[in-house]
């Protein structure tokens, strides 16, 4: 099975990173890339992948949280290897270096030294990319402050213990009733807010999961039914997967319990084929009507905040393609891709 998902996100708080995680198992040896840009980190990754797959292996491929399009790790299962990039924000050292992990070193391969002239421009270009990630940061602190404003008065212990009563139904048919509280718990990112707008990999559910519910989402329920969910499955004794919202970390979008075949989402994956859970129903009308028209204002100021968000990260990508820019010349290309195909040579005999 190929699977693709996130371990970084632009969040309300900054860069938030989940590969602490990474590899999974214990046994995994970590080769830890470093490299500037433009340097073939994600490019290595991908040839590595692109190998194991045509041997039929199992291949995890983790997406850059900036820019999708590009690879910030590879992960075989079979081989135990996993290969990672090691540069900012997700600065990643050896554990025990050497023992399950070490360092490659894909600058060898870049012929320095700049010009003088070079060397002014990346740091003009790097400050001012810096510079669009913290304002990018500013809106999503906003666009998360926005979503939230009306959530504790809308539910309440009566609403939360009626939704609970939904969860707990589907764990109990799905899961049984035993409580065992011998449950596994991992974490990964689904979808990312990026300089390709908000990107999500509602593929990688159903891959996993062919029973999947959808809790209906106007109202901003979804996050605390599915932490609901999570310590239920985690109870229950189950090996569950949950993803944060990229926006906010502390609030789940998604419950994958692969073993089972069940996945519990919010609203803002599009799959066919799924149960929708009407959770905004379980509020009385009064209530409903008496907050929605102030939370639709406050919806509406959070998609302004969150584009404008989006657009800087936009503008930065474009900052980081021109940081490339300076890079690729001093590349020797013949011969990073002379190192990586004995890399791997070395790895998939």
């Amino acid at each position: 099975m190929i699977q693709t998902y996130f371990l970084g996100a632009n969040t309300k708080e900054g860069f938030f990173s989940l590969y602490g995680g990474f590899p999974p198992r214990n046994g995994d040896f970590l080769h830890i890339i470093k490299g500037g840009p433009g340097t073939g980190k994600s490019g290595f990754m991908r040839k590595i992948g692109l190998a194991a797959e045509k041997q039929g292996l199992d291949v995890e491929y983790v997406l850059c949280s900036g820019d999708p399009d590009s690879l910030d790790g590879v992960y075989i299962p079979a081989l135990k290897t996993a290969w990672v990039d090691g540069t900012a924000p997700h600065v990643t050292e050896p554990v025990c270096f050497g023992v399950n992990s070490d360092y490659v070193n894909l600058g060898r391969f870049c012929r320095l030294p700049f010009s003088p002239e070079e060397k002014e421009e990346i740091q003009r270009i790097n400050t001012s990319y810096k510079l669009l990630y913290a304002r990018a940061y500013g809106y999503l602190s906003a666009a998360a402050h926005l979503g939230n404003a009306s959530l504790p008065e809308l539910f309440g212990p009566a609403e939360q213990a009626a939704i609970g009563r939904r969860i707990d139904n589907i764990l109990d048919r799905n899961l049984g009733r035993s409580f065992l509280c011998g449950g596994k718990k991992s974490a990964r990112f689904l979808s990312a807010l990026s300089c390709q707008g908000e990107y999500r990999l509602p593929g990688e559910i159903s891959k996993l999961c062919k029973l999947i519910y959808q809790f209906d989402d106007g109202l901003g329920g979804a996050g605390a039914a599915l932490e609901y969910a999570a310590e239920g499955a985690l109870k229950r004794g189950a090996e569950i997967i949950v993803c944060p919202s990229p926006l906010e970390p502390a609030v789940l979008e998604a419950v994958l319990i692969p073993s089972a075949g069940l996945a519990l989402l919010g609203g803002g994956f599009e799959l066919e084929e799924v149960r929708h859970i009407r959770i905004d129903a379980l509020i009385p009308t009064e209530k409903q009507q008496s907050l929605r028209p102030e939370r639709r204002e406050a919806l509406r100021a959070r998609e302004r905040a969150l584009a404008l968000a989006l657009e800087k990260l936009g503008q930065a990508k474009a900052l980081h393609d021109e940081l490339e820019g300076f890079y690729i010349p001093h590349m020797d290309f013949p011969a990073l891709t002379k190192y990586t195909e004995g890399e791997i040579r070395r790895f998939l005999k």
